[in-house]
């Protein structure tokens, strides 16, 4: 097998064997024989030692490398430990990202991914009305009847119930630089927080802390999103509109089937309504505007349920209404 085929494969198992970018990712990162090792994944060190002629000690230390640098995961089966690479383009993308001695040509190629070929992905997510791999958490404050809130779609309910928590920066601004949002914003959580930990990428908070992070991000103009399931999740990210590999694609129709709203919606009572146009300027999809009689109206058909618009409208004029059940997130 020659250098290109190993890469090319690699970059086949993370679903963009045709991509002109993802082997050269992947080169930047390994060396050919490290390509090969992640290859032969899943697999116990002991296997991995014997395939490729190792002693336990030299296989263990180029396994402890790959791991820094995002490329390996450990896990357990049977009491005995396995190594695999990424499952998928995303995982791909965030761990490696964070490798602290990461190289700027890493970052580079990266971005000329997103912005070249990873809109493939929410528009097959939307042409095929798959089940979105993101979904929006609601500013819980702005929601008319707090007790319709699921624990899974409330972010401070998310926080608490984690089993430990950590901070990482985000990914996706990192890479894109496309605006001046704080980066020290993404929250992993439970197992999550655990691998950031372990990995040196991310520091523990606990909840307080971690909330007062939620505080800011809304301040900010993030939007928080999480895996697109109910139950607990591993991570809680802040989301801008112009890095974030998900939410930035939401203004296309053709690829905004990779976030799922939440269950709420925006709605406006006109007496309160100053025509002050801050939540126009807040909101990361364009959804509000103001009308003939100089009252904010929503647009249904793309307003994500997020609540930046009624956090920051000086006079409470909007808030969060329910219009999906509760079957909308799927189990």
């Amino acid at each position: 097998m020659n250098t290109t085929d190993v890469y090319r494969e690699l970059a086949g198992k993370v679903g963009m064997r045709d991509s002109k970018f993802v082997p050269d990712i992947w080169r930047t990162i390994c060396s050919k024989q490290e390509a090969e090792i992640i290859n032969a994944m899943p697999a116990t060190r002991g296997e991995l030692s014997d395939k490729f002629g190792k002693t336990d000690e030299e296989m263990s230390k180029i396994l402890q490398q790959l791991f820094i640098k995002g490329v390996v995961f450990d896990y357990t089966k049977d009491g005995k430990t396995y190594y695999r690479m990424p499952r998928h383009i995303l995982q791909f993308h965030d761990a490696t990202v964070l490798w602290k001695d990461a190289p700027q040509s890493l970052f580079d190629l990266w971005a000329k991914y997103t912005d070249e070929e990873f809109s493939q992905i929410p528009e097959m997510l939307t042409k095929t009305n798959a089940s979105p791999f993101f979904r929006v958490i609601p500013v819980n404050e702005t929601i008319e009847t707090k007790n319709q809130v699921l624990a899974y779609e409330d972010a401070v309910k998310i926080i608490e119930n984690a089993s430990s928590i950590a901070l990482t920066k985000c990914t996706c601004r990192l890479v894109m630089k496309k605006c001046n949002k704080p980066v020290d914003v993404c929250l992993q959580l439970n197992r999550g927080a655990d691998y950031a930990i372990k990995r040196g990428t991310g520091r523990r908070v606990d909840v307080a802390q971690a909330k007062e992070i939620l505080r800011k991000a809304e301040e900010s103009g993030l939007v928080h999103m999480t895996e697109n399931k109910g139950g607990m999740g591993n991570v809680l990210c802040n989301c801008c509109d112009c890095c974030c590999m998900a939410l930035s694609y939401l203004k296309n129709p053709a690829t905004k089937g990779i976030v799922a709203p939440s269950r709420y919606q925006a709605s406006v009572n006109g007496q309160l309504c100053t025509s002050c146009a801050l939540c126009i300027d807040i909101c990361p999809v364009k959804a509000l505007s103001l009308g003939g009689n100089s009252v904010a109206s929503v647009n249904q058909e793309i307003c994500l349920g997020c609540g930046l618009c009624a956090r920051e409208c000086p006079t409470k004029a909007i808030t969060l209404v329910r219009i999906r059940k509760e079957n909308f997130i799927p189990i």
